[in-house]
């Protein structure tokens, strides 16, 4: 939260301001919270086998890191290459527990 401000006032304050063109007192607020989820076909998901879906499914992350990610990929002016390979290296804690130990120690080579 930020001022304190629950969420039901960040969402006042998008649609008073933050979504009007030519608002003159904007507020701090903080961006709207959305749920992110990954879905797929059954076909896919008996395709791929229960590897990919173990992955699928523990695949997480914080808006936070994603921040912090596209800053540095804004900061220098970094391709999409650069960022996953920025991302595997600074967050090793976060994305070894989607995978195996085994594919942890290639990913990470």
């Amino acid at each position: 939260q930020i001022f304190g401000n629950p969420p039901a006032l960040y969402a006042a304050e998008w649609k008073r301001c933050n979504t009007v063109a030519d608002c003159t007192d904007p507020k701090p607020n903080a961006w709207p919270v959305d749920k992110i989820v990954t879905l797929v076909a059954k076909p896919f998901s008996e395709k791929v086998g229960p590897d990919v879906m173990d992955y699928l499914t523990k695949r997480s992350w914080s808006n936070d890191t994603v921040n912090k990610l596209m800053a540095w990929m804004t900061e220098n002016q970094a391709t999409g290459e650069d960022g996953d390979k920025h991302f595997l290296k600074e967050n090793k804690d976060l994305w070894s527990k989607w995978v195996s130990p085994e594919a942890a120690t290639k990913i990470e080579a």
